[in-house]
């Protein structure tokens, strides 16, 4: 009864675990399609999340180019036609403090005056579309005097070179000496201001009536006609020039590239083919999508010429935009020697200036006839030739100062942040015959510096924000999101299922050793022979004590060993009680057998 006992008992573990394992063998299926369906859903997420980046890149590309292209229908045709965003036109004056000495043959001392800041509004006009994918137009130029952003008023007086008599001693000198001699008597004569004058800021500027032409105006009025001299006097309030650029309509790349100026493909004043080309854009619009750009020409009207912007470094705005700053190469203003490229700016040819000058006068209108004799340069001879930096006393070129940036949002070519800088000097020298020159020695002298610079209001910084980075933003971070989530989902599925099947391989070694223990209690007890009555009763008794023992840490370790099978598969409260109620209706069938043994 004893053995029947046992092994009622173990049979009992082994259905409770066997019927446990039936139960979870129908959960198992539902796990496995559980983690299959956790596995799809994360792999997809992941997909999707890395196939969104050339989506997403395609569509943003698109965008932007509906609304960088120029047409009075796009977004930023009002921006374009009339610029909204401050530009600036600062000058610096040099104001010469030896004047005596200078025209005894000494270097000029000269001290440097400024800003004198200027709005300046560009507004485009006169525009016509044209069939090919351009656009013509003219740019009116103006420029109001901001009193707040100056050193002082328009009124401060400033003692320069007097830039009549410059022009003129430099158109006489190939004259006889006795035709010299007699211009620079009447020159004398007419009340004229010699070699320097001291003229306000304003009259430098915009102009101021020369006492020699108003004079030679009343005796000659079919040869001077003009009695105005100014270094902006036909700068203000005027165009300066007829532009066609590109639209972008059928070649993004090209967009704002000035395919013709003054309906020609090139100006007529350089020796060289090269020199003379037009290239690159304005320097207000160009195209879209330069992340890798090296380069950025510009065409600048006031020096006849184009110039490269090389790329320097990665900058940004006041409102934290990442900009690509493009400056102006030393390479440009270098002298044949260094760079025979720039022959053609040599005029004539024979008679090239030292590196950092260039030659302007051909591009500058004629005073009465008179060719004006400026020389540009980077603000205090910036990149200059050694021998011409020391002519002057008191420059001191910085390059974070002087040289010329143009930085440019590399998603839509925007032009966010400029400063273009350029120095104004006059070449002067002795001219025999003209008592004005005096001793005066060879040199550039110079007369002013200026900066016309912009930087992005918060206004449309906002507009490029919110139209542009914010949705690139928020679609960088859903991609992300999504690849994150979906490679979190694949790999925390792959390690439930690895710890899944290793709790049912330690399930299954305690199953197997489990029936060993009921085998090896299965066989009968012999007897060598028969007991007495009173000896077998006490046996008896101590073998259902030691049964009773047996069944009860059986029963526990059957009830625990069954709960871990199941808790380990699932928590699944109806499971739980189910394989309970199983170990439970074993252990009463035990214990009925025990009390009819009894």
């Amino acid at each position: 009864m004893q053995n029947t006992l046992s092994i009622n008992g173990e049979v009992s573990y082994v259905k409770s675990l066997e019927h446990g394992k039936q139960c979870k063998t129908g959960k198992m299926r539902g796990c496995t399609k559980k983690y299959v369906a956790f596995f799809v859903v994360g792999a997809g997420m992941a997909i999707i999340g890395g196939i969104l980046f050339p989506v997403v890149d395609y569509v943003i590309r698109e965008e932007i180019k509906k609304k960088v292209i120029i047409s009075n229908t796009s977004e930023t045709y009002d921006v374009w036609q009339d610029i909204p965003i401050p530009v600036y036109m600062q000058f610096w004056m040099f104001n010469v403090e030896n004047v005596e000495e200078v025209l005894n043959g000494e270097k000029p001392y000269v001290i440097q005056r400024g800003p004198y800041t200027y709005r300046e509004r560009r507004e485009k006009f006169d525009i016509v579309w044209n069939k090919n994918g351009t656009v013509s137009y003219r740019q009116n130029r103006t420029f109001h005097f901001i009193r707040e952003k100056s050193i002082g008023p328009e009124t401060d007086k400033i003692l320069t070179i007097n830039p009549l008599m410059a022009t003129v001693a430099q158109a006489i000198q190939w004259l006889p000496p006795k035709i010299r001699g007699l211009l620079s008597l009447v020159i004398a004569a007419s009340g004229a201001d010699g070699m320097f004058t001291n003229r306000t800021v304003h009259e430098l500027l915009f102009g101021y009536d020369d006492p020699t032409l108003v004079m030679l105006n009343k005796i000659i009025p079919l040869w001077f006609n003009e009695t105005q001299v100014g270094f902006f006097i036909r700068k203000n309030f005027t165009d300066d020039g007829l532009y066609t650029v590109e639209t972008g309509e059928k070649d993004i790349d090209k967009l704002g590239g000035i395919t013709r100026y003054n309906g020609e493909r090139h100006v007529d004043l350089w020796t060289s083919e090269s020199a003379n080309m037009v290239n690159g854009t304005d320097g207000t619009v160009g195209p879209p999508f330069r992340f890798d750009a090296k380069e950025s020409p510009m065409f600048t009207s006031d020096l006849c010429r184009s110039i490269r912007g090389v790329y320097k470094e990665d900058v940004e705005s006041p409102q934290g935009i990442t900009l690509r700053r493009f400056a102006g190469s030393r390479r440009d203003m270098e002298n044949a020697t260094l760079n025979p490229d720039n022959i053609g700016f040599c005029i004539p040819r024979t008679r090239c200036l030292p590196t950092g000058l260039l030659n302007s006068t051909l591009c500058q209108l004629p005073v009465d006839r008179f060719m004006i004799p400026l020389i540009f340069s980077f603000p205090h001879f910036l990149y200059a030739d050694p021998e011409v930096q020391n002519s002057v006393l008191g420059l001191s070129p910085v390059e974070d100062e002087h040289r010329v940036t143009v930085d440019v949002e590399p998603w839509t070519g925007m032009v966010m942040q400029v400063a273009k800088r350029v120095q104004i000097n006059f070449y002067v020298e002795k001219i025999p015959e003209m008592g004005q020159t005096a001793n005066l020695r060879k040199l550039f002298f110079p007369i002013l510096w200026l900066n016309e610079s912009s930087v992005v209001d918060d206004k449309h910084a906002s507009m490029v924000q919110d139209q542009l980075f914010l949705p690139m933003k928020i679609m960088l971070a859903v991609k992300i999101v999504l690849i994150v989530i979906g490679c979190l989902l694949v790999l925390t599925t792959l390690a439930l299922f690895c710890r899944r099947r290793s709790h049912l391989e330690t399930l299954a070694i305690k199953q197997s050793e489990a029936q060993n223990v009921s085998s090896s209690h299965s066989a009968p007890v012999a007897y060598d022979e028969a007991p007495d009555p009173s000896t077998h009763r006490r046996i008896q008794q101590q073998q259902q004590q030691q049964q009773q023992q047996r069944q009860q840490e059986q029963e526990k370790t059957n009830g625990n060993a069954v709960k871990e099978y199941v808790d380990d598969i699932d928590d699944d409260d109806d499971d739980d009680e189910l394989l309970s109620n199983h170990a439970v209706t074993g252990a009463d069938d035990q214990t009925k057998l025990l009390d009819a043994a009894s």
